[in-house]
């Protein structure tokens, strides 16, 4: 974990700063207006993790506890890192972080969609752990399909949570 990094949670004022470096991050139709990051970020179910350097924002994460019936999961709505900060641990820090919430909680497991033409992704992903478990076709839109990934949160590490 880089040593000039802060991270903490959300607060609404990070906002504006966070459609910037999603819009910086992901071409449409990937990005997330500003209204939607509201909604994903403000929502009841929603844990946020900023990562700041100074007041400049380097990264964030949403996740969101979801019922899927026997349980509750995690479902990571996105990870965003300024390209200064990528390949640093950025990224690896802020899901972890995810994951230990969802374990805070004894969430059996962590779910996203990832595009399916997004390769760094799909490393960044696997490497973590996650596993491909389906196909989501026109997730993003006609023709743009969506890898559904899954990591299984073992039972004897949800026992010791580790919040930001």
């Amino acid at each position: 974990m880089p040593e000039r990094l802060r991270y903490r949670s959300y607060r609404p004022e990070d906002l504006d700063a966070m459609a910037e470096l999603d819009a910086a991050c992901f071409e449409a139709p990937f990005r997330f207006s500003k209204r939607a990051m509201r909604r994903f970020a403000e929502a009841e179910n929603a844990w946020v993790i900023v990562a700041e350097e100074q007041d400049r924002l380097a990264g964030f994460c949403i996740v969101h506890r979801e019922r899927a019936e026997p349980s509750e999961i995690g479902y990571v709505v996105t990870i965003d890192v300024a390209d200064s900060w990528r390949r640093k641990g950025v990224g690896e820090h802020m899901l972890s972080e995810g994951e230990a919430w969802v374990r805070s909680w004894k969430g059996t497991g962590v779910l996203l969609h990832v595009f399916v033409k997004n390769q760094g992704a799909l490393r960044f992903y696997e490497r973590m752990g996650y596993g491909r478990v389906g196909l989501q076709q026109g997730f993003y839109g006609v023709g743009m399909d969506a890898a559904l990934y899954w990591k299984e949160l073992d039972r004897a590490s949800r026992d010791y949570p580790h919040m930001p």
